[in-house]
């Protein structure tokens, strides 16, 4: 077990979290997301942001939160929780991508009463989850002048019975399954701005009823509320210090903080190593199974470099020189790079997990290969767009061409039908484009032609007349376009 301590603050949806400097090693992964509920639950003004991170191999989120207003919208409050929770999503990596095995589901009912499955949201997938923020929960059933009263006499316990976030919860109707500590600082809500001690209560016409507006709420691995740290149950959290800051007056909200001392259970990476060799020294059949999994067939690839010019299609052969065992094979793009107009050495660029160029085909692209046999590769060059603004600092259209010579390095990646170990082939790929004409005119031009003494016959003329129409008509259609949008019209319809 590791020892986890995290303050947090709240005022105003300003939060802040901070960890020990001694845990660096151990947080990483930090992943954003929000979620509107304002009007439409598309504008921002209500809503929730969250910050999700790894400490020791576990998920940690952070929530901070504003839900509506008014004393009365106690269900509309409840619905802005329950669509946060449902659909706050973090933001994956880059350029990563989700396979079906890595999607988590859970089962739901339908109308019918069949099962369907649905994601699972990124928030029920979290060791440990924190809501914090302006719940705007209000205190109900009671007068201000009775709140104002009880307040100065400090009987929290007796306000606590009013508070409509206490009594939706017990209820079941919202933060199902989380907890918050003991409430024992007054009601953070509404405050005169720049008005000291309790005296500051709103004390303007509509004296709004104070309120514990402010909360701070968690979740963590526990199913019941008695449970020790454990790989079964690795996230055990405790609130040590749940209080008001009572000394800030520049919002008409109070501060609230909430320190956690969070326990973590993981495994000793050392500690497993070294079972695992003593595992694998002892049993035969296990070191058995080793070897097989790192057996990867002999194979060839017949070419280390190919040259693309116009769009013709390249092949080459992948072969299975093993007798016994199947191939499988990956094609992947390790890099790009564009030819540089001052002769110097392009740079190659990582692709990572973006696959191949848009102007690169490759078919098929994976597949297996049976003992002894050798299966085609086509490499295409297609023809693109670029999508950049600037190119060798010269203002781009979107719809430029790029003509520059271009260079992919793709890797062919072969392991066995049943092992883990890869050897790979390199094969450079270039394409020399060859020089183009100036893109068409936005309008055709027309040629005119001086009348001819020698009369058309009338099939002809028609003809021509029906060529004229449909001329005249397709620069109509092009009439409500922009003009760069009307030459990518042309190019479709007139090649």
């Amino acid at each position: 077990e590791f020892p986890f301590s995290c303050d947090i603050h709240n005022m105003e949806n300003i939060n802040f979290s901070r960890a020990r400097k001694s845990l660096k090693p151990y947080v990483g992964d930090v992943e954003a997301a929000a979620v509107p509920c304002g009007l439409g639950r598309a504008i921002g003004n209500k809503g929730g942001v969250g910050l999700r991170i790894r400490v020791y191999d576990r998920k940690m989120c952070f929530v901070s939160n504003h839900f509506a207003a008014h004393l009365e919208a106690v269900a509309r409050r409840n619905a802005d929780f329950d669509h946060i929770y449902r659909t706050m999503a973090f933001n994956k990596p880059h350029g990563s991508t989700s396979s079906a095995t890595s999607v988590q589901l859970h089962k739901t009912v339908n109308v019918n009463g069949n099962p369907v499955d649905e994601v699972r949201p990124d928030l029920a997938d979290a060791d440990m989850v924190v809501f914090l923020g302006d719940f705007n929960y209000r205190l109900y059933g009671i007068t201000y002048d009775e709140a104002r009263d009880m307040v100065s006499q400090r009987s929290f316990d007796w306000l606590r019975e009013k508070d409509q976030l206490r009594a939706e919860m017990k209820a079941g109707k919202v933060f199902q399954g989380m907890r918050e500590g003991l409430i024992k600082f007054p009601p953070t809500y509404k405050f005169q701005k720049h008005a000291p001690g309790l005296g500051g209560y709103d004390s303007g016409e509509k004296k709004r009823i104070p309120a514990w507006c402010d909360r701070v709420l968690y979740r963590d691995s526990r199913a019941v509320s008695v449970a020790e740290c454990s790989l079964e149950c690795p996230v055990v959290a405790a609130i040590t210090s749940y209080v008001a800051v009572m000394e800030v007056t520049e919002s008409d909200h109070k501060p609230v903080r909430c320190t956690f001392s969070v326990d973590i259970a993981r495994v000793d990476e050392l500690t497993r190593r070294q079972e695992y060799g003593e595992i694998i020294e002892s049993n035969e059949e296990v070191r058995s199974m080793l070897k097989e999994s790192c057996f990867v067939p002999d194979s060839t690839v017949s070419t280390e470099e190919i040259i693309l010019e116009n769009q013709e299609n390249i092949v080459f052969q992948i072969t299975n020189n093993c007798e016994t065992s199947k191939a499988a094979f990956e094609i992947l793009c390790e890099g790009q790079s564009t030819k540089k107009d001052d002769g110097t050495k392009p740079e190659i660029i990582p692709r990572a997990s973006f696959g191949f160029p848009l102007w690169l085909e490759v078919l098929p692209a994976n597949g297996l290969i049976k003992p002894g046999e050798t299966v085609d590769i086509t490499i295409h060059h297609e023809d693109f767009y670029t999508q950049e603004e600037f190119v060798d600092g010269i203002p781009q259209n979107w719809w430029c061409e790029d003509t520059r010579d271009k260079e992919a390095v793709i890797v062919v990646n072969i392991t066995g039908s049943t092992s883990t170990e890869t050897k790979t082939h390199t094969i450079n790929v270039r394409h020399r484009c060859p020089a183009t004409s100036a893109p068409p005119p936005i309008n055709p031009p027309v040629t005119l032609t001086p009348p001819s003494n020698n009369m058309p016959s009338e099939a002809p003329s028609k003809r021509s007349s029906k060529k004229k129409e449909a001329s005249r008509q397709q620069q109509q259609d092009y009439a409500q376009f922009a003009s760069t949008e009307v030459h990518d019209l042309y190019r479709m319809r007139c090649p």
